[in-house]
């Protein structure tokens, strides 16, 4: 069999993510709808914090000013109905939007990755499993929808609320908003460097267990007929016994790296949780902030920390989905091996005839030959089946 190896230290990030983009440039008014919508909807999270507090201002000065306090806490109630409003409609817009664009893209990659494939020379397929082939069109399909997923509707509008949050808390107390931006800024590096380094390899090299031991099933069941007239089934319970217990090693080690990149992540957001109470709790002392304003440094925290646990996983499933179509990206820069001259013409077949003439012939890997010195004459219109020895 051919084998290739992956190159770990982050070509496979760039080729596939250079790829995706390709994608994307076919459908521009799709991808500008989706991040206008996304930024609306995150805009609008950024925001409710904001008149959450008023709220509770406007409580908190419900007996001295009463009529006025109806009407803030009247007024904070419609803002907030009105942002989550925004945030619901725009969500469910962009979600409409990228079911097209990601079913126009998955189709045109299968389409694509099938056109390569039934161009490639007769060498690669005599040495490709045919099962392996197809898991990795197949995977690194649905890999994309969630690397669109990932992208668009995930760790855009993260990024908007990070930065969002950030500004509006500085807006106000310019320390906090310092703590705020450094906590975050640290948690992603942390959780990209450990995603990136330590749980992404681990996923290729469990990926392409994977692929053996769907290659290893599909072959061994299509050629069951051969498996019999062998009286081998024992043979092959033990080869794929084999493929499965590495399979089941490599895979169990990546899932346990993911586990513990969980961990660190939520540590981190734990001590970061911790200074900014006791930040808000501290200007609370001071008289620097009301119940109001204690009431938005913690329901905007805690939002942004949702958004900041989401990041960790959606920088996971962009390592993820990267791994799984890696192979699939491999298919579409592999050489085709012997193609056809530029402009070529279709073939036009009329009278004549094929000659092997004292042809020796076979597979790289293999001293044996499939052909030694055959010649035979196929003549126009006969139909010959070439058997080896």
């Amino acid at each position: 069999m051919t084998r290739f190896r992956l190159d770990f230290r982050g070509p496979a990030f760039r080729s596939v993510l250079r790829y995706t983009f390709q994608q994307w440039r076919s459908q521009p008014v799709r991808i500008a709808l989706m991040l206008i919508g996304m930024l609306l909807a995150t805009l609008a999270d950024v925001l409710t914090p904001l008149y959450s507090g008023r709220l509770v201002d406007a409580l908190a000065t419900e007996l001295l000013d009463k009529g006025n306090a109806w009407d803030a806490a009247i007024f904070a109630l419609i803002v907030l109905l009105v942002l989550g409003a925004v945030a619901l409609i725009m969500r469910q817009l962009t979600f409409y939007i990228i079911t097209d664009f990601t079913l126009t893209i998955m189709s045109d990659m299968a389409t694509r990755a099938f056109g390569r494939l039934q161009r490639f020379s007769t060498d690669w397929h005599a040495n490709a499993f045919a099962g392996s082939t197809v898991r990795k069109v197949t995977r690194g399909m649905w890999a994309l929808d969630l690397l669109n997923d990932t992208l668009l509707l995930a760790l855009f509008p993260s990024i908007v609320m990070l930065i969002g949050s950030t500004i509006l808390l500085a807006w106000f107390w310019p320390m906090m908003g310092v703590i705020v931006a450094i906590g975050s800024v640290l948690y992603i590096a942390c959780t990209v460097v450990i995603s990136l380094g330590l749980v992404a390899p681990a996923a290729t090299l469990a990926n392409s267990w994977d692929t053996r031991m769907g290659g290893a099933l599909a072959d061994a069941i299509s050629c069951n007929g051969v498996v019999k007239a062998f009286g081998a089934e024992a043979r092959e319970d033990a080869r794929l016994g084999q493929v499965v217990t590495k399979w089941r090693s490599r895979t169990r080690r990546t899932w346990l790296l993911g586990t513990l990149n969980g961990l660190i992540q939520g540590f981190n957001l734990l001590i970061m949780r911790g200074l900014v109470i006791l930040f808000a709790l501290y200007l609370w002392r001071q008289g620097l902030a009301s119940a109001g304003d204690i009431t938005f440094v913690l329901t905007a925290f805690f939002v942004l920390q949702g958004y900041l646990r989401d990041v960790g996983m959606h920088i996971r499933n962009l390592q993820r989905s990267v791994n799984d179509m890696e192979e699939l990206v491999y298919i579409e820069n592999e050489p085709y091996g012997i193609a056809d001259k530029q402009d070529a013409p279709a073939i036009l077949i009329g009278d004549g005839r094929i000659e092997f003439n004292n042809v020796t012939f076979h597979y790289s890997g293999h001293d044996t030959p499939l052909y030694d010195n055959f010649s035979v004459v196929i003549e126009a219109g006969e139909r010959v089946g070439l058997v080896g020895h």
